[in-house]
């Protein structure tokens, strides 16, 4: 009989040991975090930010509308500066369809700041519906409008003795549910919060 309680004594400190190394009974152990990167791009970058990777055109739309999209090719951009007020700037992207048909924008597309080099800056493009999406059919010749707005104050990770990011020089521009990008000048200075903007769709 005391043989037998010996042994049940060392089962019971056996086991009492493997759960303990497997951590089953620990409560101390720390929730876990999730943890946010955020990377700077240093290499030449082709293709603009994009909030979605799904097409922006609706079926009902592409359906509707028996006229091409306007792709890079045919587009010619300009940004043109606008209103600045407390900190705030904004700006106006025009395209121009610079070919000899018709062609329709839907949406938002892409944008991506570029140093004097054409390399990728820190940017970040948020859409606004401001106007929202609409089909927009340029003639030959006929512009459509994107609004843009970004801040001039540095959200408190970024230099306030200098520049907050450093210059942009231009941007590459991605029309919606297209590939490939154009480009246009962008000489406005630092676009701060990380290369913040927002966008609109596009307009006429």
């Amino acid at each position: 009989m005391v043989r037998n309680r010996v042994i049940f004594a060392g089962m019971a400190v056996l086991a009492a040991g493997t759960l303990a190394a497997c951590g089953g009974g620990s409560t101390t152990g720390q929730p876990p975090q999730t943890v946010t990167v955020t990377q700077t791009p240093t290499q030449p970058s082709t293709a603009p930010e994009h909030t979605s990777t799904g097409p922006e055109r609706p079926e009902s739309v592409a359906r509707s509308s028996q006229v091409a999209r306007c792709g890079p090719t045919v587009l010619k951009g300009e940004i043109v500066s606008g209103d600045a007020a407390a900190g705030n700037r904004y700006a106006k992207l025009s395209v121009t369809n610079t070919s000899s048909k018709a062609c329709t924008l839907y949406g938002y597309g892409g944008l991506q700041l570029t140093d004097a080099n054409g390399h990728a800056m820190p940017t970040k493009l948020t859409r606004k519906p401001d106007p929202a999406p609409s089909l927009v059919t340029l003639e030959p010749g006929q512009k459509a409008y994107k609004n843009l707005h970004w801040g001039a104050v540095p959200d408190g990770t970024e230099s306030t003795t200098g520049p907050c990011e450093p210059e942009s020089k231009g941007a590459t521009v991605i029309p919606p549910d297209e590939t490939q990008p154009f480009t246009v000048k962008f000489d406005f200075g630092s676009v701060c919060q990380h290369g913040s903007i927002d966008g609109s769709a596009y307009y006429k």
